[in-house]
């Protein structure tokens, strides 16, 4: 329910520290149902959470760190985005796939 909670929310504007603030969780805790709702094909524009930017840094990262990539991004993002967007790139894999 939790999850629904915050898709319900980002859909109706609020971002990712509003969600928090709302629901009384850390903004961490919301980058994680963003990062589920993307793996279980419940969220599909991702454009308000995390910029093309930070989507290709943290990938680049990824590619290069696999191992300790969070923490070598965590004083550059926020916490929990990496995740998200390796639920992005999990996604565009699944979407590539299938087509």
């Amino acid at each position: 329910m939790s999850q629904e909670e915050t898709l319900l929310l980002l859909n109706a504007g609020y971002d990712v520290n509003a969600i928090a603030e709302a629901k009384g969780i850390k903004p961490i805790t919301v980058y994680g149902h963003i990062a589920d709702l993307i793996s279980n094909d419940k969220l599909s524009d991702f454009s308000s959470v995390i910029t093309r930017e930070q989507y290709l840094r943290v990938m680049e990262v990824a590619k290069k760190n696999p191992d300790d990539f969070y923490t070598i991004l965590a004083g550059e993002m926020p916490a929990g985005l990496p995740k998200v967007a390796v639920a992005i790139s999990d996604f565009l894999l699944r979407k590539k796939c299938n087509s």
